[in-house]
Order: structure tokens, then sequence, then C-alpha cells
């Protein structure tokens, strides 16, 4: 009897520890151990057409670059993301179109987001827009707006915000007004790699870079403007930047003809490999402390 009496306290023990190690936040690092990686991680999340990427810093802070069209997102950040992590340290939304914007709403009411970046450009006229726009305001997170050039450090990556380098509030040529010549681009710098991400550029803005900036957007890997429509990546930009790889967010047999043959075309002559979300899904690159680069489709 006293070993059956000793045998039931131990298994209620185990069966106790295993109930506080469960209930424990698992997104919650152990007070005793670090918590780091050694790479920065950025995947090309595969939505459809449209864009949204992932950022992981070598510190565990996470970065979410547009929303995708709607609630699709979510199972995409499902893909990258623990279940039960509920933290998203940096939202940033380039610019308001709905493909970048639509499922941010959905992401504001699931994750606690810390911080949101955006270019400052308001659609008060569009409802999906007011509806997001509430939902930013109701976030209890610092708000960022993009209106000058400036550079951030992020556990040792460096982000160049490149453009809107000035309020676009007070823009006064009718390419800026444009709500894809607003897109937030920003290049991502991590142990000599770079990743140049651009939103919706077109060939507006891409000139106004090349003037304003010239060399400095030389990169190792660059994001294609508008989803590789043939308005944007025009070829003394894409020679400029003469990237090593090029990435393209666009939907299998979308009806815009994303990438357009002209862009692929201007990126074979500059001989950059072109990687495509239509053709391979998520897409992922990983810069590791020494400044090796994988990238692989999932």
């Amino acid at each position: 009897m006293k070993k059956a009496i000793i045998f039931i306290i131990i298994l209620l023990l185990v069966v106790l520890g295993l109930l506080v190690y469960v209930r424990r936040d698992p997104s919650q690092p152990s007070t005793d151990v670090e918590v780091v990686q050694d790479l920065v991680k950025i995947t090309f999340l595969d939505i459809g057409q449209g864009d949204a990427t992932f950022i992981e810093f070598p510190d565990g802070q996470k970065m979410l670059v547009d929303c995708a069209i709607d609630g699709r997102i979510l199972e995409a950040l499902g893909r990258v993301m623990e279940f039960y992590d509920k933290d998203l340290d940096y939202l940033l939304i380039t610019h308001p179109d709905l493909d970048h914007y639509g499922g941010c709403e959905e992401v504001l009411n699931r994750f606690n987001v810390k911080t949101i970046i955006y270019n400052g450009m308001k659609k008060e006229y569009d409802d999906m827009w007011q509806s997001f726009w509430t939902a930013v305001q109701n976030e209890n997170a610092e708000y960022v707006e993009i209106d000058h050039e400036d550079v951030w450090e992020i556990a040792s990556t460096s982000l160049h915000f490149l453009y809107p380098d000035q309020p676009l509030a007070l823009a006064t040529t009718t390419w800026q007004k444009d709500s894809n010549n607003g897109s937030i681009v920003f290049e991502l710098a991590y142990e000599g790699v770079e990743v140049l991400l651009t939103g919706d550029a077109e060939a507006e803005l891409e000139e106004y870079l090349l003037h304003t900036y010239g060399e400095q957007i030389d990169t190792d890997i660059l994001k294609i403007g508008h989803h590789g429509s043939g308005g944007a990546s025009v070829q003394e930009f894409v020679d400029m930047a003469s990237p090593e790889k090029s990435v393209v967010s666009c939907g299998l047999n979308n009806k815009f003809g994303h990438p357009s043959r002209r862009v692929l075309k201007r990126l074979e002559r500059a001989s950059s490999t072109v990687w495509r979300t239509d053709l391979q899904g998520d897409i992922t690159l990983e810069i590791n402390q020494t400044g090796e680069l994988k990238i692989y489709d999932n």
C-alpha cells in the first residue's frame, strides 16, 4: 500500500511538471539561456498576386514587410512562425495598395505588433484603407513614418531607408503622388551581403533613385519592383543594381502578365538569376555571420 502511494505521488509530480512546462509561454526565452541565431533569414512568401516578406534578425526579432491582399497572410506566416508565437516586432507597409496592405488588419488582430512603419500616404476615400488605418491607430504600437533618408541598426543588421526621403504630402511632382511610386524602398545589409526591397517602385522612382543614390543601389539581391511589371525594372536601374539574384513576388497565371518578358530579358542581360514565388513557392534567403548566402525554395 505504501509503495502504491509513493508511486501515485511520483506520478502526480511528473504530470504537474509537464503541465507547468506546457503552460509556460514558449515564446518567452529562458532567463538562463541566451537565444541567438547567427544569421539573417528572409522569406519571400508565396501569397499569390501581391507582396509579403518575412525577415528574422540574428537576435530573434521579426519583421513583416507587407501583408498580401487578405487573410491568406496568416496561413503564410504559419509556415515561418511557431503556432504559439503571437509577437511581431515590426510591421512595415510599403504603400497603400490592397495587395500589399489588405491582410494587415488580420495581422494586427492576431499579433502583438510593437512597431508599425508606413509611408504616410492616405486614402481616406477608400473604405478598406479606412478600416486598415483604424486598426493601425487602435494597435498599441510605436508608429514610424518614413519621410527622410535614414539608417536603422537592428541586431547587427543595417536597414538603409532610401525612400520616401521627404514627406509625401509635400511632393510636388505627379509621379511622386502615385501610390506605387510612394513605396518605401530600403536596403538590408548583413555581413557584407545586401538585399534591396523596392515595393511597387515604377520607372520614375527607379530613375529618381538612380539620380539620388547612384552606385549606392548596387546590391546582391534585388526584390523586383511591382511584381515584375513592364513599367518597372528599367535597364539602367537593373544594370546599376547589378544583382546576382532577383526575386519576383507574383501570382501563378495572374491577369497582369507579371513578370513581364521584357523585365525577365533585362535581368538576363544583367546576368541575374531570377527566383519567382509563382513557380517556386516560398523563397528563403539565409545570410550567416561569415557573409555566406544561401537561397532555396520551399
